[in-house]
């Protein structure tokens, strides 16, 4: 007996997934690394003003860690699962190093 795969449907689908290497979207990963970075920069900014006592940005840049530590979380997961390029893993570092900088300064 002959089996033969329905077209779209969500069996095949979910098979065909399951079987199939992943091909990475890299564009999608430099969207979300884009992200981390436009967070992280907000962050710093925040944070610097908060230390001379502006109450917006007090309020502000909790929210601003809280939003680029997730979004590390979700790299730091694409990075375990080796979805990510050389490129973009060097992208990561440089980021979390300008944070570590503005922390210890």
């Amino acid at each position: 007996m002959e089996k033969f795969l329905k077209i779209n449907s969500v069996e095949n689908r979910t098979t065909l997934n399951e079987n199939c290497p992943q091909i990475p979207n890299h564009k999608k990963w430099d969207k979300c690394l884009d992200d981390y970075e436009n967070y992280t920069k907000e962050y710093i900014k925040q944070y610097k003003k908060s230390l001379q006592g502006n109450l917006i940005s007090l309020s502000k840049y909790p929210y601003m860690k809280a939003r680029s530590e997730a979004l590390c979380e979700q790299l730091n997961e694409l990075q375990n699962q080796g979805l990510l390029t050389e490129k973009q893993l060097q992208r990561i570092s440089k980021i979390q190093m300008k944070t570590l900088y503005t922390s210890c300064s």
